[in-house]
Order: C-alpha cells, then structure tokens, then sequence
C-alpha cells in the first residue's frame, strides 16, 4: 500500500467512527433521554402546521398516531394507490423500507441510527458525500428557521420556535429531529444506488460551484426570506378567512388565489398561486428563488429525492447499449454509454435542475426541456449553460493534472474542517499524471444538444414517437385530473415503441401507511388538485386502460415515489 494511502484511510476511519463514538457516549444520553421525553407530552394537534407552514403529516405526531386505526379502516374498504401499485410493478427494496420506516425517538433509537448513519462510511468519495450533505441540511435548516422567525415576528406572534406546530421549543425539537432523521435515510439511500453504480455523484458537491461562493448564498437567502415572508402570511390570512367563513356556516374552503395575469394562451388551473408563491409560475421572481424555496422546504433533501427518477432511467440505458445497433433495417441507432443516440424529453421541466442531473450521468443524450412558464424557462437555460460551463472546467483542470474526484473530495472535506476547527491528518493530494484519454480528458467533450419548448404536457408540438425517454417530476400532483389523463395520452404518442416513461411525484395513499391519516392535508398549502393525486391509480392512467403503456418499475424515497412506464414495441 502506497504510503500516502495510509493518511487517506486514517481520514475515512475517523469520519467512520464519529457517528458510531457520538452513539456511544455517555455524554449524549442527557440529549437524548430529553428528546425522547419532548416526544411523549404536549404533541401539536392536526389543525397546526409544521415546518415552513406546511400541515403535518409526518407519522410521529399524536394525532396521526391516534388516527391510524381510522385511515386504516378507510383504507380497507377500498385499495389505496400503494396497494394497486404492489399488483402491477416491480418494486425496489425502498418501496418496503419507506413504506415501514418510522423515526424512533428513544435514545436507544437515535444510538442506533447513529452507528447505522456511521458504517455507510467507507471510502474518501462517502466522507465527501455525507460531508457534503451535512452542511446542506444545516444550512437549510437554518435558513428556513430564519424565514419562519422573521415571518413570525412581522406578524407581530413574536419570536417562536420555527419548527414546531405550537411555536414551543419542546415541540421544535421533536419536529426538527424527525425531519433531519429522514433525511439522512434520503442521504443514505441515495449513497447506496450511486455505489450501485445507478448514477453519478451530484455535480454540484465540486467546491469550484457557485453554491460555495458567499456572495451567492447571501442572494439566494435574501430573496428566500421575502419569499418565505410574503408565502406565510398569505398561508396565514387563507386559514384565517376559511375560519371565519366556517363560523358564519358558509364553505369552509379558502378563496382561490389567482395570479397577476389572465390569458387564453394557459389553462385555468395554471392560473394560481400554487404553494402561495409569489406570482405562481408567473414572474422571474419565483422562478429565481424557487429552488432554494422548495429545497428549504424538504431540508435539502429535494435533489437526493429527485435522482431517484435516475434508477430506472438507468436500467433502460444499460438495456439500450447492450442491445447496439439495430439489425431490422430501421433507422434507429445504436445508444452510447454517454448518451449519444438517445432522445430525453423532460416535462414541466421547471427550472431545469433535474435536467442538469440527468445530463450529468448521460453528457451526450439529446435533451429537450418543456415547460408552461418563460420566467421557469429561462431559468432552466441559465442552469444547463452553467451545468455545461462547470463540466469543461472540471474536465480541463482533472486533464491538467487536477487529481480527478479523489482530489476534490479530499480538498473539500480538508476546506469544511479547516473552517470548522476539526484537527485531520495531513490530506494526501496526487501529483499531475499523464492522461492516456486524449481529447475527452482535455476537457473537449462532445456535450448533446439541449433544447426548450415553451407548451403544456396535455397539447405537445411535437411528432409520434419522437422521444426515447420522457421524464416528469412533481408536475401529476398540480393537474386537475383531465390534465393528467391529457397528458398521460400526449407521452404515450410522443414516445417511440419500447421507450422509458418515469414519474417521480408525491407519494400517495397506501405508499407510507403510516402517513396516509393525514397525507391529504398537504393540500391546504394551496394545492388544490392534491387530494384527487394522491387516491389516484396512476396505473389506471398511465398504464394499458388509460395511456397504453406497460407498468415496469417503482422505488420510493422519503416524500417522493418514482414510477416507471414502457411503451409495448
């Protein structure tokens, strides 16, 4: 063994045993006996809401507990989407962890998720992951409690705790840790299918991306704390004027919240404030903090959910390679590892941050980006030329003798703990090597063209069988149900015969029992077609009775569920 392996080693044992030594120390158990005594009394009732505003559905509160019986007597009477989905897909091993995963807030509990967390730790590139992602759940941790502290206090409640559903620190506690528990079994999962070889490493995690650049961050949390200010009161003064229509025996469902515009050239139902965010999917303003806004929301946790949509996707690429040129004499050709060959429509492609993704592991597939909204457009272009310029840096600085992803991991796990004051062993840093990868490995890259169409899902402009894979994530849940049939059908005709649909959305009925008590008020966030989403059969959709396509696969992971669809050849 080389011996400057040997400090590197010393480094991934340490990080190793970190979580496995906090576990065990008896300094933690007075921690531990306390958070375990904040989850046994004064639990926050159903009507209160949780982190961000959002209502709480999490399993761990009182209510849901108590209710379990009755969503699951609700449930029998009929098959909730979860319990169809088992019948038709073939379901990876997340499907039965999150489906019986709960937060066990005994000190015991904690102890063994710590040393569980601990021993995923086992090279130079995890340290760097779990490093990584740490500092992304603290940072949005922090963030959205400043959001909610400051949306509190012009409120004129004061200064409450922003994670609990009564404004208690006693709840906050209990609240704040359910949430970064599940996160680390997002982290954990999502660790696990990149071993598994199912895709790369986030391409954002290299310390040269402008997420480290301070002035940046300080941008992005100004707009996220306006943002977050303006999207509370507005939750606030709907619940309260439901209330007081309630208490004058008129409807209890809150006004619809229209956005500043109308034309004919959007559906009526585009038409809102989803999520009461500013100006809907309308304005260069809520395309800007979007991202940070929704990332917030789920503790960083969004991309991680994300990448799930990439398991299937590549099952069906292998597939694809192996398979090579076509002997029938049609005109289709033969799909590279890299991509090249392969069509990639995104639908409601938002941003375009999972798009970067996607183009990441698959540099030279063709991608095209649909989407309703310019501003959301826009944004998207802006995140693939910046994807596109990250990827010829890192390319000609790895050519130049940058060391490659080891040297990356190393130096950004030797930058956070120099920052942080944590003592490490000297960092090994390998010299430049000569590259026997000629003009790939200088950074010249032939990247796919990646284009935006301005359309709706349900009404696409483009021919039968035009694409390989179509790809939608978190866009079936905001469709009336009509939309969502209209455009189940419009993927199944721009799809060519034997292509790959995925849907990664929000989890349904049946997906996590143990949320299914009150899973539907999410919806009271302002997402009206919600409830009708999650007691939908998207097989019933999607598959040979609606669209026409053939169920393949499913995976969960924490909040999001991925479905995977084949067109018959």
């Amino acid at each position: 063994m080389p011996t400057t392996a040997i400090p590197h080693l010393a480094l991934v044992a340490r990080m190793s045993h970190v979580a496995r030594r906090l576990a065990r120390s008896p300094a933690l158990a007075p921690y531990l006996s306390r958070l375990h005594a904040t989850t046994t009394v004064d639990a926050p009732s159903a009507s209160q809401t949780g982190w961000m505003g959002r209502p709480l559905v999490d399993e761990g509160d009182a209510t849901n507990r108590a209710d379990a019986s009755s969503a699951s007597s609700a449930s029998s009477a009929s098959r909730t989407p979860g319990q169809v989905d088992a019948e038709h897909f073939r379901q990876g091993d997340s499907v039965a962890f999150w489906a019986n995963w709960r937060f066990d807030e005994s000190a015991s509990g904690v102890r063994e998720m710590l040393a569980d967390l601990g021993g995923t730790v086992r090279s130079s590139a995890d340290a760097t992951y779990w490093a990584y992602h740490a500092m992304r759940t603290s940072w949005f941790l922090g963030q959205g409690a400043a959001g909610l502290i400051a949306s509190n206090a012009l409120a004129g409640g004061g200064v409450k705790s922003p994670i609990g559903g009564d404004g208690g620190i006693r709840s906050g506690v209990t609240a704040g840790a359910r949430l970064v528990a599940e996160a680390a079994q997002v982290y954990k999962q999502d660790l696990g299918f990149m071993r598994a070889g199912r895709f790369n490493p986030p391409w954002d995690m290299h310390p040269s991306h402008r997420q480290f650049n301070p002035m940046f961050v300080a941008d992005k949390t100004k707009k996220f704390i306006k943002e977050a200010t303006s999207t509370l009161r507005k939750s606030r003064a709907a619940k309260e004027a439901a209330a007081a229509r309630s208490a004058a025996g008129g409807s209890a469902e809150a006004a619809e919240t229209k956005v500043w515009m109308d034309s004919p050239l959007y559906p009526d139902y585009y038409l809102k404030t989803f999520h009461y965010q500013t100006d809907g999917w309308l304005s260069t303003q809520s395309a800007e903090v979007y991202e940070v806004s929704t990332e917030t929301l789920f503790l960083g946790r969004q991309d991680a959910m994300q990448r799930t949509a990439l398991v299937p996707l590549s099952e069906y690429m292998r597939e694809r390679v192996n398979e090579g040129a076509p002997e029938d004499g049609s005109t289709a050709t033969a799909v590279r590892e890299d991509g090249a060959g392969a069509k990639l429509l995104e639908l409601a492609c938002g941003t375009g941050r999972f798009l970067t993704f996607v183009r990441d592991n698959y540099p030279g597939m063709d991608t095209t980006g649909l989407d309703l909204s310019p501003f959301y457009l826009i944004e998207a272009r802006k995140n693939g030329e910046y994807w596109e310029k990250m990827r010829r840096r890192v390319r000609n600085a790895r050519g130049g003798g940058g060391g490659g992803a080891v040297t990356d991991a190393l130096r950004l796990i030797g930058g956070f703990a120099k920052r942080v004051g944590v003592p490490l062993p000297p960092l090994p840093l390998p010299n430049a090597r000569p590259s026997n990868g000629g003009a790939r490995d200088r950074g010249h890259e032939k990247i796919g063209s990646c284009e935006f169409v301005q359309a709706a899902a349900e009404a696409m402009p483009f021919p039968d069988a035009s694409f390989d894979v179509i790809t939608c994530v978190y866009l079936l849940h905001e469709l009336p149900a009509e939309a969502r049939a209209a455009a189940a059908k419009e993927a199944a005709r721009v799809l060519k015969p034997g292509g790959l649909l995925v849907l990664a959305d929000s989890v349904q009925l049946g997906d996590r029992p143990r949320l299914d008590a009150h899973l539907g008020k999410f919806g009271d966030f302002n997402e009206p077609h919600y409830r009708d989403y999650i007691s939908s059969e998207l097989v019933s959709v999607f598959g040979p009775d609606g669209a026409g396509l053939t169920p393949w696969t499913k995976e969960l992971c924490s909040s999001t569920k991925v479905l995977s669809f084949r067109k018959p050849k």
